[in-house]
């Protein structure tokens, strides 16, 4: 389910201008931001060899008497911004047509929409910036940020609470006053599929939700890469352990519907970048597998087109999947994957060579399937085979 509640009150606070000369990246490990000051970054002056920043059409310089409307209105309103999107069925209105804006720079030109801001004269009045100071750390549009959803202060950043947006817009009346035009990206889990064995642990969703926050509420910045699954043979385009990424995206305004992902194996499913795949050395297959799969096909039973034929009346017989388990796992096992039968007889271990990786870790030196009889506890072997054409894969 899609959040309804999100971040945007008003603040009080005091705070100075940072000098963004001195701005440090924090890393994964820090501290929440204690009263973090916030003050907005202006745009450099405009010198010979640097052109003027865009910005917003010129503004009238604010008389004291509107700033401090504004302020007010700021002060005692919880949400002061809204943002709302307009469907691609309904036509602009002349009268309204200045207050329409459109975001083409979404990740994916299927997320450009058409939006409105409510209420616009007083958004318009805010002057707009290039980037805004939290703590220590200088952020500008374009880049992703945690987003705080509690006002809990104390102990370690939880990373994976925390929400995660892009900062489209920055606009703010003073250092105390500083909101940010943001996009959501998403957890599977937020979402109406939910999460799915294919997501990443780190694997984030953009959406075309538009919100404006107070910039208050913002925890940080963080890195999030694009990782394109069809780049194969570059192993920097694979995310690391560590990395926060995005493969597809969710138009939440028009369709409700997700963009394309590969799909790979006799399973037809998307890989997850946490787990390992392989591909048939065959030049005439070439087909990518999940290891999972692999062991799962061990410990099935003889099968027609993979289902099981079960005896029916009428001396029929109807196809059926085999059930498949997974047991637990042994972290110091050198398995790359691991199946059980239904019935816990069986048990595969798929073993690549070369894997696993890392520190400290004895790595396999061939390409085999252990599977293993619980009753009498005989282990036999066999090769890894491609599970479209069956050519080994060693």
């Amino acid at each position: 389910m899609t959040r309804t509640k999100r971040p945007g009150g008003s603040k009080k606070r005091k705070s100075e201008a940072i000098d963004e000369r001195a701005a440090k990246r924090p890393n994964n490990t820090s501290e929440p931001i204690q009263n973090a000051a916030i003050a907005p970054t202006p745009p450099p002056e405009p010198t010979a060899s640097a052109p003027a920043p865009v910005q917003s059409p010129a503004q009238p310089k604010l008389s004291d008497a509107d700033t401090a409307h504004i302020k007010a209105y700021l002060d005692r309103t919880e949400r002061p911004f809204a943002v709302l999107a307009i469907p691609a069925s309904k036509k602009r209105k002349r009268s309204s047509a200045s207050h329409q804006l459109i975001h083409d720079d979404l990740y994916d030109p299927r997320l450009t929409l058409q939006y409105e801001i409510k209420p616009f004269d007083k958004w318009s009045s805010l002057r707009k910036y290039k980037k805004f100071s939290v703590g220590s750390e200088s952020i500008g549009c374009g880049e992703c940020v945690l987003v705080k959803h509690t006002d809990e202060t104390t102990g370690p950043i939880d990373y994976d609470a925390q929400w995660k947006a892009r900062v489209l817009e920055i606009r703010a009346l003073d250092q105390e006053h500083v909101y940010l035009r943001v996009a959501w990206l998403n957890r599977p889990e937020d979402l109406e599929i939910g999460r799915k064995r294919y997501h990443g642990k780190l694997e984030l969703i953009p959406t075309n939700q538009l919100d404006i926050i107070d910039a208050m509420a913002v925890n940080g910045r963080i890195d999030v890469m694009h990782w394109d699954e069809l780049l194969d043979d570059d192993p920097k385009a694979m995310p690391e352990e560590d990395q926060y990424f995005w493969r597809y995206t969710y138009d939440f305004v028009h369709t409700k519907s997700y963009s394309k992902l590969r799909e790979i194996c006799v399973c037809k499913t998307p890989q997850n970048p946490d787990e390992l795949i392989v591909s048939c050395e065959n030049n005439d297959c070439g087909q990518w597998m999940h290891t999972k799969c692999i062991a799962e096909a061990a410990v099935k039973p003889p099968t027609t087109n993979g289902t099981a034929k079960t005896p029916q009346k009428g001396g029929k017989a109807k196809k059926r999947a085999s059930k498949v388990t997974t047991p637990t796992f042994n972290p110091d096992s050198r398995a790359v994957a691991i199946a059980s039968s239904g019935d816990g007889e069986l048990t595969a271990e798929v073993f690549i060579k070369g894997q696993p990786k890392g520190p400290n870790m004895e790595v396999s030196d061939k390409d085999e399937i252990v599977v293993t009889n619980s009753g009498d506890g005989v282990k036999r072997t066999e090769a890894v085979r491609c599970l479209f054409c069956q050519s080994p894969l060693a």
